[in-house]
C-alpha cells in the first residue's frame, strides 16, 4: 500500500525491488533513425529535382534570348544574307548552337503570277533555331516568321497625272 507523505499529503508509489531506467531503448533509436534517413532522403531528392529544373529553365532562357537576338539581327536588317560562321555561340555561360534559314514563300502560282504582272512582292520565311544538350538528346528551341524580300524589285511607280513620263 501506498503512504501518504507527511509534508504535501500525496501518496507516494510504493517501492518496488526493480526500479525503472531511464532513456531510450536500441529499438526506438532504431526507428528514429530510420524516419530521419528517409526524411533526409525525400529532402535531398526534392533539392536535386529542383535544381535540375532551374538548370533546364536557364537553358530554355538562354537558348529563347539567342535565338530572339538573332531574328532581330536578320530584320533589322533586310538585306541580310547568311554568313559562312559556324554557328556556335557561348551565350548566357552555355555553348549553343544556332541555324538561320531564309526560304522564299510562294505567293502566287505561275499562271497567276503570269496574270498579274505588276504583283512582285516577295514573301521569305525566316527560321531560326538553336540547340545544345548533349549529342544523345539535344534540345531545341525554335522562332519561326515571315518578312518582305526587300531584294525584290518593286513594282513600278506611274508618274503624277499630268506629266509626261521619261523617255529611254
Amino acid at each position: 500500500m501506498a503512504a501518504l507523505n507527511d509534508k504535501t499529503g500525496w501518496q507516494l508509489p510504493p517501492k518496488t525491488t526493480h526500479q525503472r531506467q531511464q532513456g531510450f531503448t536500441l529499438l526506438e533509436v532504431l526507428v528514429a533513425m530510420v524516419l530521419l534517413g528517409s526524411g533526409l532522403a525525400i529532402a535531398f531528392t526534392a533539392i536535386s529535382g529542383s535544381t535540375q529544373l532551374e538548370a533546364k529553365s536557364t537553358a530554355h532562357a538562354a537558348a529563347m534570348a539567342l535565338a530572339q537576338a538573332k531574328l532581330d539581327e536578320v530584320l533589322s536588317h533586310p538585306d541580310y544574307l547568311l554568313a559562312a560562321d559556324a554557328g556556335e555561340e557561348r551565350f548566357a555561360g552555355m555553348d549553343l548552337g544556332y541555324r538561320v534559314q531564309i526560304r522564299p514563300v510562294p505567293l502566287l502560282e505561275p499562271r497567276q503570277q503570269a496574270k498579274l504582272t505588276g504583283f512582285t512582292q516577295k514573301l521569305q520565311t525566316v527560321e531560326i533555331e538553336v540547340f545544345w544538350g548533349p549529342k544523345t538528346a539535344p534540345q531545341s528551341y525554335r522562332l519561326v516568321t515571315y518578312r518582305l524580300d526587300n531584294a525584290a524589285p518593286s513594282a513600278p511607280t506611274p508618274p503624277p497625272a499630268g506629266t509626261t513620263p521619261p523617255k529611254p
